[in-house]
């Protein structure tokens, strides 16, 4: 078990190397006008944690292991590093179990962070923050594309990609997501964007009864984003049902490439970590893994996420 000189020595080595990236990357992401990047994910080995800057608020995660479960306070204590380091109040270091899924209600700190010129608004306490740093650069790619196009978000959550579309230049685009609470940050998000109109549509539906429902109506779509949760589970009230993505991902994509238009392009996203990936024999044209193009210089893991653009 580890004793109080050690939990001191990780809270340190932690703020110092944080500090340290931030110093090199603070001038780079305010150049492209970022506020949310990652400063830190495990560069000392015995110290597994992530830390995020908001704007200049961080963001503490520490990775599950036994060595520091048993260790009272650890995690505030990496907070309490971190705080030291950056010379901050306390309570502009937030601290969370990234991977204990402890879900909140959504009542923590709230911060409006900017990325390239759009403006989303982060719950710095809860476990899913409302924005998916890591696929910064995809957003860019979808925004890069979207002009005059129909697009899909599928799993769309607070409408990160949907702002992007809508500043690109989209003419209609439909969130679609099983989470209410998540559909109305992301209506938040598009009149933060300026970007509030009828044909910017939320649709609060499970993501592939939405499919098959499109499908017999015959409607189409030219860009689509899956951005899908590694797990689903069923609700109680049965108007949503299981989803694994590593059991279920291909089935979803063959479904989604039904309503895609002639010419559409498809980015499928995913941060399962043990996704085995089927997507031979696809109906497309083509399908490219972009994955070394779409996780940002900040991420020293570079598989965070993977990524695909399927072509129709």
């Amino acid at each position: 078990m580890l004793g109080p000189e050690d939990v001191r020595r990780h809270a340190e080595m932690l703020g110092n190397r944080a500090k340290k990236n931030h110093r090199v990357l603070a001038k780079k992401m305010e150049a492209k006008a970022v506020g949310a990047y990652r400063l830190y994910d495990r560069d000392i080995p015995e110290v597994r944690a992530v830390v995020d800057w908001y704007e200049g608020h961080l963001v503490v995660g520490e990775y599950a292991r036994e060595q520091t479960a048993v260790v009272p306070g650890y995690l505030d204590a990496l907070g309490d590093g971190v705080a030291k380091a950056f010379n901050v109040a306390r309570d502009r270091v937030h601290s969370r179990d990234r991977w204990a899924r402890m879900k909140t209600e959504g009542d923590g700190a709230r911060v409006e962070v900017r990325e390239h010129g759009m403006l989303f608004e982060v719950s710095l306490d809860d476990d899913d923050t409302g924005l998916a740093t890591d696929l910064r650069e995809l957003r860019q790619r979808v925004r890069a594309e979207a002009s005059g196009k129909r697009m899909l978000a599928l799993y769309g959550g607070t409408g990160t990609f949907t702002v992007a579309a809508a500043l690109g230049g989209a003419a209609s685009s439909d969130t679609v997501d099983l989470s209410g609470k998540a559909l109305t940050r992301a209506r938040q998000n598009l009149v933060r964007n300026g970007v509030d109109r009828a044909e910017h549509r939320t649709v609060r539906a499970d993501v592939r009864r939405f499919v098959a429902e499109s499908r017999n109506k015959r409607r189409a779509w030219d860009l689509a984003v899956i951005d899908a949760p590694s797990y689903v589970a069923a609700t109680p009230s049965g108007d949503g049902d299981e989803m694994d993505l590593a059991r279920d991902h291909r089935a979803l994509l063959d479904e989604a490439l039904r309503v895609m238009a002639p010419g559409a392009v498809l980015y499928f996203a995913a941060h399962h970590q043990r996704l085995v990936p089927a997507l031979d024999g696809l109906h497309v044209r083509a399908c490219e893994e972009i994955t070394a193009e779409t996780v940002p210089e900040d991420f020293r893991n570079k598989t965070v996420h993977r990524c695909w653009r399927l072509l129709v």
